[in-house]
């Protein structure tokens, strides 16, 4: 059974977690959140408003990169990393449901 203390604790160590974070925060998105980059319904579930468009971006960028659709040699930049890292440790709730089985 994940907490969401050891959430955090992975994301805080791992970049493929951070990485599979953003991945799973975007699939929660509903298709018309995913396709404008915004959050238009209050359901608890992906990005909240204000990370919507930012964490719609590095998610996509990290599925590019996993496809073989991406010209970079990493997902993400270190700069885009670390912003990522500290944008989903607020979602560690949400991700710590989708662990054990949400």
């Amino acid at each position: 059974m994940h907490t969401v203390e050891s959430i955090r604790a992975l994301l805080e160590r791992n970049n493929k977690a951070v990485y599979r974070a953003l991945e799973v925060l975007l699939e929660r998105q509903t298709a018309d959140e995913r396709e404008a980059g915004q959050t238009n319904h209050l359901n608890g579930r992906g990005f909240n408003g204000r990370d919507a468009n930012f964490g719609t971006s590095l998610a996509k960028q990290i599925i590019a990169w996993n496809t073989g659709e991406s010209k970079y040699s990493y997902p993400l930049s270190l700069k885009q990393l670390e912003a990522a890292r500290r944008m989903v440790y607020k979602y560690a709730g949400q991700l710590t449901n989708i662990a054990n089985g949400d």
